[in-house]
């Protein structure tokens, strides 16, 4: 059986790296679709971690469709 990597570290509890040199390479060549997912991600780990009031969720969260909306228009 084949035994899997374990990851070195975990970004906003979802994206694996398994490198110190992961993250620079993610970091220099972030694309734009790169970037709106990691916003994502960024703005779900930071609610779960309770950082957020109840309002500046809402807020958060309707931004983040909106810009949604417009990112699948293009």
């Amino acid at each position: 059986m084949e035994e899997q990597k374990q990851p070195a570290g975990i970004l906003f509890d979802s994206i694996e790296y398994f490198k110190p040199e992961d993250v620079n390479k993610l970091t220099d060549n972030l694309t734009f679709e790169q970037s709106f997912y990691v916003l994502t991600q960024a703005i779900e780990y930071a609610y779960k971690s309770g950082v957020y009031s109840i309002q500046e969720t809402e807020l958060v969260s309707k931004s983040l469709r909106i810009l949604n909306t417009e990112l699948l228009k293009k």
